[in-house]
């Protein structure tokens, strides 16, 4: 599969209640979780940052050398940046608010260039390149799955998985009915559950590193606490 064949798309719409700041923009060991992402995915060429206000991510990453790039092709509202290596970055702001992942997923997918997107959400400080390539790759090689989907920390992980663009128009529809009808955001697990998923196993990629360290987030203080830790010790 060659790399324009698929994209990333990172899901960073939340509001991060527990954690009371932005998850993704949060610092661990002197890097913002954003910026740990993006150097985990320095291989994707097309890259979609899913939010709720594009200018905290504008801002931030402007301090981390992005600058405005070519006049954004995305929906309304978005920007395109580009990284002091010449990196694309798409940043596109979700078209309903606070509906949950799933605008996220949807916005995003919409808005990526690949048949196959890997999705990650924005608060995954310990992903790496090789998992991601796994997933993309499982994906790839498997005609009969919609998504590619990793099962740690006791239960499926939706928003560190690979997915077909094309699914992106059933999220979409989704996010659009719960928007009318005014009823409950719709969830990542309720949408697995219309897709043909395959599973990934921690035995199946443990010569990749520990797939719970890898999918873990910081939703909480002791996440972030759990993160610096992790980070310390690798340093």
């Amino acid at each position: 599969m060659s790399r324009p064949d698929r994209s990333l798309v990172i899901v960073a719409g939340g509001r991060s209640r527990r954690l009371g700041r932005d998850k993704p923009l949060v610092e661990i060991g002197g890097r913002t979780v954003l910026s740990r992402i993006l150097g985990a995915t320095a291989q994707f060429e097309d890259t979609v940052l899913a939010v709720r206000e594009v200018p905290p991510f504008r801002r931030a990453l402007a301090a981390d050398g992005w600058e405005p790039g070519a006049e954004s092709a995305g929906p309304p509202g978005s920007v395109t940046l580009r990284s002091p290596e010449g990196r694309a970055l798409l940043v596109v702001p979700d078209p309903v608010p606070d509906l949950g992942p799933l605008a996220g997923l949807a916005s995003g997918l919409g808005a990526a260039r690949g048949a196959i997107c890997v999705v990650l959400a924005g608060d995954l400080p310990f992903v790496t390149p090789d998992l991601v390539d796994r997933l993309s790759g499982e994906l790839a090689s498997d005609a009969e799955s919609d998504a590619v989907v990793p099962h740690a920390r006791g239960q499926a992980q939706p928003l560190c998985a690979a997915y077909r663009r094309e699914v992106g128009r059933l999220a979409a529809r989704l996010v659009a009915g719960t928007a009318a009808s005014g009823g409950p955001s719709p969830s990542m697990m309720g949408f697995l559950e219309r897709l043909r998923v395959r599973t990934v196993t921690a035995e199946q990629v443990k010569r990749l590193g520990d797939l719970e360290t890898m999918v873990r987030g910081v939703d909480s203080r002791a996440d972030l606490e759990w993160a610096e830790r992790s980070a310390a010790g690798a340093d």
